[in-house]
């Protein structure tokens, strides 16, 4: 892994850095390389950015490989300040990290990449380096073996195993009102890392056609056709992880004039998807709906365009 470039570093440097979050998925599924010498399916997805406020990380260098990261829990970006710092050659360094992240664990806001993608800004701003996404996409997925294409602007198809961008499809964001539904409030939620890919010629060819359909609905900026995707995506994700509810979700946005519905596939939450113009008010017996079956509206929230994310 090349480092990225920089000055020497200072004992005493520190540094504020920002990550985002998204809403879960549009797509995740497969992506077949063109390559003779690779002919596996590689897992991949694309991510919905909403505009949130996540991880906030703030790190100060210290003597010492010892990362020292407050709250203790947030081990994932201990191991990304320990990975940074070696990959910008200041092996003989460790520091103080604290993070400040409002992103509730486990439901599919992406918590775990926004606490590690602040902390590798932060280390980076620390020692005056200068590194681009693909890096830290890389050391992302170094430190919590998946991790979420947050780095990146735009609508990317990301390898979230691999830690690279496999399409790259502009960076027009589709724009809906988004309703947030947390279908299974209290859970755990899922550890999908020890999945195996969705098996079965079947279900793989659905997975390519999908994969074509979302080309087709990005490079026409059709947020129907976008909507009608993430749908079916969170469809087929049933047949290998099933989600709490998602029919009776999925029955919901039919009858309550939604463009479609997307999940985070390895969360609990559900994303009912509006035309932007609708009026909230008017969801107020689908929010009654959704209590009655043991669901916890989240709130709205407008996707499309993000402001870009990084330092303080």
């Amino acid at each position: 892994m090349r480092s990225a470039q920089r000055t020497p570093v200072s004992a005493t440097a520190s540094a504020v850095a920002r990550a985002g979050r998204h809403h879960g998925e549009i797509l995740q599924g497969l992506w077949w390389p063109q390559s003779q010498a690779r002919t596996d399916p590689v897992a991949c997805l694309v991510s919905l950015p909403v505009p949130a406020t996540g991880s906030e990380a703030h790190f100060r260098i210290a003597p010492g490989r010892q990362i020292a990261v407050y709250p203790a829990c947030k081990v994932k970006a201990a191991r990304a300040a320990r990975l940074a710092l070696d990959a910008l050659d200041a092996t003989e360094y460790g520091g103080v990290l604290k993070i400040h992240c409002p992103i509730p664990v486990g439901r599919g806001f992406g918590s775990s990449t926004s606490d590690v993608l602040a902390t590798l800004r932060a280390v980076c701003l620390a020692c005056d380096a200068q590194t681009d996404a693909a890096l830290l996409a890389r050391l992302a997925v170094s430190a919590e073996v998946a991790s979420d294409p947050l780095m990146f602007d735009g609508a990317v198809l990301f390898a979230q195993r691999e830690g690279r961008v496999l399409e790259h499809w502009g960076h027009w964001i589709p724009e809906f009102l988004l309703l947030s539904v947390d279908t299974d409030p209290g859970s755990a939620g899922r550890d999908t890392l020890r999945l195996p890919l969705p098996g079965g010629e079947a279900l793989r060819e659905q997975y390519r056609m999908l994969l074509q359909q979302a080309r087709t609905a990005f490079q026409a900026h059709d947020a129907a056709a976008i909507a009608a995707v993430a749908t079916r995506s969170a469809e087929l994700h049933q047949s290998t992880v099933p989600m709490r509810g998602f029919h009776a979700v999925r029955a919901l946005s039919l009858t309550n004039g939604a463009l479609g519905l997307q999940i985070a596939h390895s969360g609990t939450l559900a994303g009912i998807l509006f035309d932007p113009q609708t009026a909230p008010r008017t969801l107020t017996p689908l929010l009654t709906r959704l209590r009655s079956l043991g669901m916890a509206p989240l709130g709205l929230a407008h996707t499309g365009p993000q402001p870009r994310s990084g330092t303080a």
